[in-house]
């Protein structure tokens, strides 16, 4: 059952179970909770069990109820951990406040005796025929302890939550004052404390100091250390902090998942006269190698449920990218068009467009984004939508381009640009007028070996604020085709690392029969064959223009 832990503004802090009846709290003496203070009413609330959990009412109070600073009108949920203030009465749900844990090493000398066992001795010292549990008497108790444990750690929690279990697991099965689980992280890698756990409630609120000399031993010489008389003890004659914290006996060991140390588990005595003995640091031992390989386990689904979630997300990502491709082409009895998008990724960086801008008049664009993946995508997405916002039927080429050099020089950082193409074919006289801005030629297949080039007429997109982009200006003749490509097609390589290349692009499509759409799987295909196995190391974007005879 929950616990609620009471902190009253005077006297001594105490605990209540909870059930499923409601637990009133008031001055009143026949509350489950009676409370001292003037600010708090004779029924001031209640906690009850909801649909879906405990729930706390404010009973109609005076001066109010106040869930983690805010005042509550209603009936409110309870997560562990929250804090509920009745005037000055703190009451914390299902966990106790977390002492305050610091690593120290202030020098003093001191003198006496300590225990320190390597890991592997503890861990070898049973199961591989050396010993017996006779030689050891206490091993089947400590074997019943781990089973025990082991059940109670056979489900799957989230890691804060598998934590603080581990930690209630410790305490319930080690006699101890205090302990402190820490675990590795960042680079370079530090510890840094995940859970704690006091039993003794008259140091609740005491601060838990750790000696770096202990830790030092166990996380990085994988020793299991056992304090018994920390006040003199000749290994830690130079750390102030044991001696300070008054520890009569303190046991550090690491928690290791059977390849590396991910962390350590502390534990000590101020209160309980007896201190550790080598049975409770093999106990601890064991159990921290229980847990460790459990959290390792614990972070590996983690990693995989966040895996699976990331590719549910770049799933729906590179949907919505597909829907930003042109879905159909403008009916035209002039010209065939078609195209293609094949992202290396899920979500790419290439784009291409139709677009009607007004009768006979026809806008085709092509882009390529620096860089690849989701942020890639971003910015070809709000590349389409600033164009789609500049085209509009007395729209003006060069000025157009201008505006979304400088849209995409605000949008990027200092080493973003696009490559960009966009051409407006005039329908009924096969003309094109276009701008590329640092865009790979797309060329024009015209009558015998003609290939001619619709070269650069700017910079890159983004790569200087206010660049001026000069008009071109070329003809489709009936029965030419114009191939326009982004440099993962032409860039691609085969196993000796040869490139596919421009002019083996316009042999294949001056050699592919029949439609635009069957040129470009026609491309395809040859690439593929090119290529073979390997994985294209770029998005490849192809658009096939056929005026019709």
């Amino acid at each position: 059952m929950p616990i609620l832990y009471v902190y009253p503004k005077r006297g001594a802090a105490f605990s209540v179970e909870l059930a499923e009846a409601p637990v009133t709290i008031g001055r009143a003496a026949d509350n489950v909770i009676p409370l001292s203070d003037p600010f708090c009413s004779g029924r001031h609330a209640v906690v009850r069990r909801g649909e879906s959990g405990y729930v706390i009412e404010d009973s109609g109070s005076k001066n109010g109820t106040f869930l983690n600073g805010r005042r509550i009108e209603a009936s409110e949920p309870l997560a562990t951990g929250d804090e509920v203030r009745i005037g000055g009465i703190r009451i914390l749900f299902d966990r106790p406040p977390a002492a305050r844990v610091e690593m120290t090493d202030d020098a003093v000398g001191t003198t006496h005796v300590n225990t320190v066992v390597p890991l592997q001795d503890l861990l070898r010292r049973t199961g591989d025929g050396s010993s017996s549990a006779d030689d050891y008497p206490d091993d089947r108790e400590i074997a019943t302890v781990i089973g025990e444990v082991s059940q109670a750690l056979l489900l799957h929690r989230p890691l804060p939550e598998l934590l603080e279990h581990i930690m209630g697991l410790i305490g319930a099965h080690v006699s101890m004052d205090r302990g402190v689980l820490m675990l590795r992280e960042g680079r370079p890698p530090r510890l840094e404390t995940k859970a704690v756990r006091v039993n003794n409630a008259a140091l609740q609120s005491e601060k838990i100091q750790v000696s770096r000399s202990i830790v030092a031993m166990a996380f990085e010489e994988k020793l299991s250390v056992i304090i018994t008389d920390a006040s003199a003890d000749p290994r830690f004659m130079a750390r102030e902090s044991i001696v300070q914290a008054g520890i009569r006996s303190a046991l550090c060991v690491p928690l290791w998942d059977n390849k590396e140390v991910i962390g350590v588990l502390y534990a000590d005595r101020l209160s309980l006269m007896r201190p550790f003995t080598g049975r409770d640091l093999r106990l601890l031992t064991l159990l921290a190698n229980l847990a460790a390989v459990k959290i390792e386990n614990s972070l590996l689904i983690e990693d995989s449920l966040k895996k699976e979630q990331m590719e549910r997300e770049l799933a729906l990502a590179a949907k919505i990218q597909r829907d930003l491709l042109p879905k159909e082409i403008p009916a035209c009895a002039q010209l065939d068009m078609a195209g293609r998008n094949d992202p290396c990724q899920q979500v790419g960086g290439d784009y291409y467009d139709f677009i009607t801008i007004a009768p006979c008049r026809i806008g085709i664009a092509l882009a390529d984004v620096s860089g690849k993946g989701v942020s890639a995508s971003l910015l070809m997405a709000s590349l389409r939508a600033a164009l789609h916002s500049e085209l509009r039927p007395d729209y003006d080429l060069a000025r157009m381009a201008a505006k979304l050099n400088d849209f995409v020089h605000k949008s990027t950082a200092i080493s973003g640009f696009i490559t960009f193409f966009f051409g407006e074919l005039d329908t009924e006289a096969g003309t094109i007028h276009y701008i590329n801005a640092g865009h790979p030629p797309p060329f024009i297949l015209g009558g015998g070996a003609e290939v001619r080039l619709l070269s650069g007429t700017g910079l890159a997109l983004g790569m200087l604020p206010h660049a001026a982009f000069d008009v071109g200006r070329a003809e489709i003749s009936p029965g030419e085709m114009c191939v326009l490509y982004t440099d993962g097609i032409t860039e691609s390589r085969d196993a000796s690392g040869e490139e596919f290349g421009p002019e083996r692009l316009a042999a294949v499509g001056r050699g592919a029969a029949g439609s635009a759409a069957a040129a470009i799987d026609r491309v395809f295909e040859e690439l593929k064959a090119f290529t073979g196995d390997r994985d294209p190391a770029d998005d490849r974007t192809l658009v096939v223009v056929r005026r019709l005879a």
